[in-house]
Order: structure tokens, then C-alpha cells, then sequence
């Protein structure tokens, strides 16, 4: 078995964790493909292996709506800050599971 081992960071001293609620007893959203427990993990300092893009979305979010800029959130989660740039320009926009991207022509 291999193991990865994953870069440790510690988010800004200060700023607590953070905590998510759901009106729901699931702590996965399966139309939109996010384990809200995976982002708990990650938004505070525990990044889980194997975010899906969803989760990465919803994580950047947070750290940024927390004050975090998009170059220490792309470097937190080994994403492009322009890419984190892009995710945010667009509204955070996650795609529903199932609804495949356009193809570019």
C-alpha cells in the first residue's frame, strides 16, 4: 500500500475553527457530490485525501469568505490561485452530479 503524505499548513492564527451545519441528517449532499465532514476537515487544517472538485470549491470558498487570499488557498490546497480566481468569479459555482462539462469548441 502506498501512502501519500500531504504538505501540513496551519490556517492564520486567531481566526478559530470554523464549523459547518446541515439542515439535513446526511453529511453528504449527493446531488452535488460534497462530504460537508471532508470540508470540515479541510477548512480546519486537516485536509482529507482525495477532495472531490466540489469539496475543493465549497473549502476555497470558506477559507476565503474567513479573509484567506486566493494565493494561500491555492497553495493550501495544491490548486492554481488563478484557477481558485476563476471558482470564485463565477459564483462558486458547483456542479450538480451527473451534468457533464461543455464541450469547448
Amino acid at each position: 500500500m502506498t501512502r501519500r503524505l500531504r504538505t501540513a499548513h496551519r490556517l492564520g492564527r486567531g481566526q478559530g475553527r470554523i464549523s459547518l451545519a446541515t439542515t439535513s441528517a446526511s453529511t453528504f449532499d449527493a446531488e452535488r457530490g460534497i462530504d460537508w465532514i471532508a470540508v470540515e476537515l479541510a477548512v480546519n487544517g486537516e485536509i482529507p485525501d482525495g477532495l472531490t472538485r466540489p469539496e475543493q470549491i465549497e473549502t476555497a470558498r470558506l477559507l476565503t469568505a474567513k479573509g484567506m487570499g486566493t494565493t494561500d488557498v491555492g497553495l493550501y490546497l495544491g490548486i492554481t490561485p488563478g484557477t481558485i480566481r476563476t471558482w470564485r468569479d463565477k459564483g462558486w459555482k458547483v456542479r450538480p452530479v451527473g451534468h457533464p462539462v461543455k464541450a469547448v469548441r
